[in-house]
């Protein structure tokens, strides 16, 4: 029996737009809070304003936001990356990350510019190029920290993804790559493996979603299946809270919808402590569905093809998780069983 309304709309892991500062408005493209909607020529002025405000750092790994753009940073050669070609292709995903940020504060500048600036910040923190790259390492030129460091990273990550709890499987009709969480499948509740297994995932999503949809998508959907969730499978409020905060300080934009199928009560119980943590403007990003309305949600959002069974009646995603295969042999930016 579960515990969710037949079809409901609640919340977001989206940035919120509620924590801007009350300043008062300044008449300059730049000032704090804007008179008027910004134009489209105004919000692009104001992501070149970002980037040239960047050092040379933090607009390499504000461009390594794209993994697109990480992979052949990491395998062209010093002449290559000064080339025209490629500082143009770096100021533009540079750019792209920067409009995310400009876009989800509505054209407040001084609030995006600093978002931004700690969201990249938070990248080199977590060293989520080392994540995303530390499976391919016998294809880079890297020094031997560096291979220690990477050797290790696939260690931990080895080990947490045997159970299949999260994993990137299937696209939506636009091109999204899917994010599939199996929530009764968690094995423990490390605090720093638990957000690096997660961001290591969310990361490939993004990587898949780029890849599948030429760059024309830059969000994924999230489909999360709460068979047998019984209440020692939430994780401590603390980690929960971490990876919420993470997704919503550093990645707006970048989740376009959430559907949750068969909550239990036990899982309500665990989101009515979570839910005041999320920030309330953008609550209808995420969709409790009830079985009734699984099918009728799902078939105008995924094919057949791209989808499991329990999402779709004859979904043929039905090949059982391997961790080794979806670690060691498919790239990065490829999702499982595709």
């Amino acid at each position: 029996m579960t515990g969710q309304p037949a079809l409901m709309e609640t919340a977001t892991l989206e940035e919120d737009n509620c924590d801007a500062p009350h300043t008062k408005a300044r008449r300059s493209l730049f000032g704090s809070v804007m008179k008027h909607m910004l134009s489209d020529s105004e919000m692009s002025a104001l992501g070149d304003q970002m980037i040239q405000n960047l050092s040379e750092d933090e607009k390499e790994h504000a461009a390594r936001s794209s993994y697109k753009y990480l992979w052949k940073s990491v395998t062209s050669s010093k002449s290559e990356k000064e080339s025209k070609e490629f500082k143009e292709e770096q100021s533009k995903m540079a750019k792209s990350m920067a409009m995310r940020f400009i876009q989800s504060k509505k054209g407040n500048y001084a609030v995006a510019m600093q978002k931004f600036k700690s969201a990249i910040a938070f990248r080199k923190q977590m060293d989520l190029d080392g994540l995303r790259l530390c499976f391919q390492a016998d294809k880079l030129d890297l020094d031997d920290a560096t291979r220690e460091k990477y050797a290790m990273y696939r260690e931990r990550l080895s080990e947490r993804m045997t159970t299949g709890r999260v994993y990137v499987c299937g696209y939506d009709k636009q091109g999204r790559a899917i994010y599939t969480i199996y929530a009764a499948r968690t094995k423990d509740f490390d605090p720093e493996w638990f957000l690096k297994e997660s961001l290591f995932n969310f990361e490939k999503a993004l990587a898949c979603t780029e890849r599948e949809s030429g760059g024309v998508k830059d969000s994924i959907t999230v489909i999360g299946n709460y068979t047998g969730f019984q209440s020692k499978h939430s994780a401590p409020m603390s980690i929960s809270h971490r990876f919420m905060d993470s997704l919503r300080q550093n990645y707006p934009g970048r989740v376009h919808r959430v559907y949750l199928l068969r909550t239990p009560t036990s899982f309500m119980v665990f989101w009515s402590l979570l839910k005041p943590f999320i920030g309330t403007d953008t609550r209808k990003k995420i969709i409790f569905l009830s079985e009734r309305h699984r099918q009728e949600q799902f078939a105008d959002l995924v094919d057949q093809s791209q989808a499991a069974p329990w999402m779709l009646d004859g979904g043929s995603k039905t090949k059982e998780f391997d961790s080794n295969e979806y670690l060691n042999d498919i790239p990065f930016d490829e999702c499982f069983d595709s």
